[in-house]
């Protein structure tokens, strides 16, 4: 879809006026003057997992505390699972902790721990996708790229669609945010547009695909494993399985082994023995 001159003008102008009386004051936004950009890429990198499905009101607190214990991604990739864990608890879908800290490990190991200013190598990155790769571009490095996550589709979606959703895919929100990019402003512009879809927009609906319940379901289970081991330390398999489900029995052990070499694969635990524990 092709906006026009006077489309693109009149958008921007609209959302770059009301940013000026009402961006937000997050901590991530005004970092100390003196960091390396290396040292910004990895503070924007925390704040945009951190971010993914939580509300920012929650981050702010967790984002700080996180800050203070691991300040540079080598004292990240330096950390164990469990203590990362730890700083992670409250916000949920554990694996972005950990996809977090093995992105921190690539870049302290394999680039020194300096970020590489460049889409595709970002997106090689663990757990990193499309929208935080050129988030960590713009917010960081000050590249001059569109950003599109759920807010600024929204924006689009509404604002410049008016909610016709036969416009609505990753490659057409892609162009028309690309089209609407303000030169030498992608910052600014970037910001105004989750600002503004999280004010403005709040009570607006879109259509986003349904997750299944969460309270029962495996994911529900990952996360009460990952929860008793934190608080418990080492345990026998089926001392976990008792402390993890209600009733559960041995002649649950497969479905319980299943779900703990689920989360061995993927680093979280170690298994030896029948007893498990936190990944060191």
């Amino acid at each position: 879809m092709q906006l026009t001159r006077e489309q693109i003008t009149n958008f921007q102008n609209k959302i770059l006026s009301w940013y000026r009386e009402h961006q937000r004051d997050l901590p991530w936004r005004k970092l100390p003057k003196n960091l390396t950009p290396d040292e910004r890429a990895y503070r924007i990198l925390v704040s945009e997992v951190m971010s993914q499905q939580t509300q920012i009101q929650r981050v702010i607190g967790k984002y700080t505390d996180w800050i203070e214990r691991f300040p540079t991604v080598q004292s990240l990739a330096d950390a164990s699972v469990a203590e990362v864990l730890q700083y992670w608890s409250g916000l949920g879908y554990n694996r972005r902790a950990l996809n977090l800290k093995k992105a921190a490990e690539v870049v302290a190991l394999q680039y020194k721990g300096e970020f590489p200013p460049d889409e595709k190598e970002l997106l090689a990155l663990p757990g990193i996708g499309q929208y935080t790769s050129r988030a960590v571009l713009c917010f960081a490095f000050n590249k001059q790229v569109a950003v599109v996550d759920t807010n600024i589709r929204k924006v689009i979606l509404l604002e410049i669609l008016h909610g016709d959703s036969t416009h609505d895919n990753p490659q057409e929100i892609q162009l028309i945010a690309d089209q609407l990019l303000p030169q030498g402003k992608a910052y600014s512009w970037n910001q105004a547009l989750m600002d503004y879809s999280g004010a403005v927009l709040k009570k607006e609906k879109i259509v986003i695909p349904k997750q299944s319940k969460f309270l029962g379901s495996r994911r529900y289970y990952r996360g009460q494993v990952l929860k008793v081991l934190l608080e418990k330390g080492t345990l026998h398999v089926h001392a976990l399985g008792r402390l993890i489900k209600m009733n559960y029995t041995v002649e649950e052990a497969d479905w319980l082994i299943e779900l703990l070499n689920e989360l061995r694969t993927e680093g979280f635990i170690e298994i030896k023995d029948n007893s498990v524990c936190l990944s060191a």
